[in-house]
């Protein structure tokens, strides 16, 4: 522990757990003094610690639980602060300098940095996609100054795929909104074609004609995949249909899109996969596949209806690459 000599104090008594507190350059509230005295009187705080160096515009934080590997926290600091800390912050500041040798406090000091603590596995996944949220460059984003919480599922290192990296990426810096919806809708493609591809290697050795049949019947019915995926996390994609619902008796598109899939057959079953049929119908008209009534452009209000769903869109495919927003 090593919060005595940049507190400028010799023991905890000098620290008053009701005061703000000064820690190098940072002045921090009561709770992050209460954390500090904690500490310095013996309590336990999480020694496993990584920082890395990069241009930080803002600070952030995150704490995360993933499910098999425990509780970690990330957290960022600027190189120039012109903002507030939030409390979460001003705490696991106190935890880092605390974990750190002293020869590394001036990293935490002079800014510029992202610290993660915690146990490695439980964090380097959820890194990837932390490395790029910022604002987008259209509408609105759970991951940037919405969300500070998530859990990880087990799985995350197979259903996070580079491609999926690389779609949520794209999203955050595409325009208009319509291709920023169509790189969120690729990340669920990127997972039911991951999911086609496992199971056509689990099974192409004991059967490989059975194996291709199946992998090509997949292949053919992407609303199909899509519904499967819906049978995965139904509560969120029930969650697209009751924002698309709420809009149909006002939204011309919207109303096109419940007329498209009830002609089509794909409105009779449970709300969730209504709700994914409407995604699917959505990609449709943006990509103009399928009937010409369906097309984007031709509805005036059909970028309302995308900046009311795509909340839910990017927290469903972020569900389905092994991450849960709380």
């Amino acid at each position: 522990m090593h919060l005595l000599n940049p507190l400028s104090i010799t023991s905890a008594d000098e620290i008053d757990p009701d005061r703000p507190l000064q820690l190098g350059p940072y002045i921090l509230g009561q709770e992050a003094a209460a954390e500090a005295s904690r500490i310095i009187n013996g309590g336990e705080f999480e020694t496993q610690i990584a920082l890395n160096q990069k241009i930080v515009k803002e600070p952030f934080f995150w704490s995360i639980m993933h499910r098999s590997e425990g509780y970690a926290e990330i957290f960022a600091l600027p190189s120039e602060l012109s903002t507030s800390l939030s409390t979460a912050t001003e705490i696991a500041i106190v935890r880092a300098v605390a974990a750190l040798e002293p020869d590394h406090h001036h990293y935490i000091f002079e800014g510029g940095i992202q610290v993660s603590m915690g146990p490695p596995n439980s964090f380097n996944q959820f890194n990837k996609i932390v490395d790029f949220i910022g604002p987008p460059a259209v509408g609105n984003s759970s991951l940037y100054r919405s969300s500070t919480e998530a859990i990880i599922s087990d799985d995350i290192g197979n259903l996070l795929t580079q491609t999926a990296i690389h779609c949520f990426k794209n999203s955050f810096f595409s325009s208009p909104l319509k291709f920023r919806f169509l790189e969120l809708y690729r990340v669920m493609e990127a997972r039911f074609l991951a999911d086609i591809k496992a199971k056509l290697l689990d099974n192409f050795d004991s059967g490989p004609s059975a194996a291709l049949g199946d992998a090509t019947a997949a292949l053919r019915s992407e609303l199909k995949q899509l519904g499967n995926l819906a049978d995965q996390e139904p509560a969120i994609f029930e969650e697209c249909w009751t924002v698309l619902d709420r809009m149909k008796n006002t939204n011309r598109f919207v109303a096109a899109l419940f007329r498209n899939i009830q002609r089509k057959g794909h409105a009779s079953g449970a709300k969730y996969q209504t709700g994914a049929a409407l995604i699917y119908q959505t990609r449709c008209a943006i990509v103009h596949a399928g009937e010409k009534d369906m097309i984007f452009e031709s509805f005036d209000d059909a970028e309302a209806a995308l900046e009311a769903v795509l909340p839910s869109v990017e927290r469903a495919s972020l569900l389905l690459v092994g991450i849960e927003l709380l």
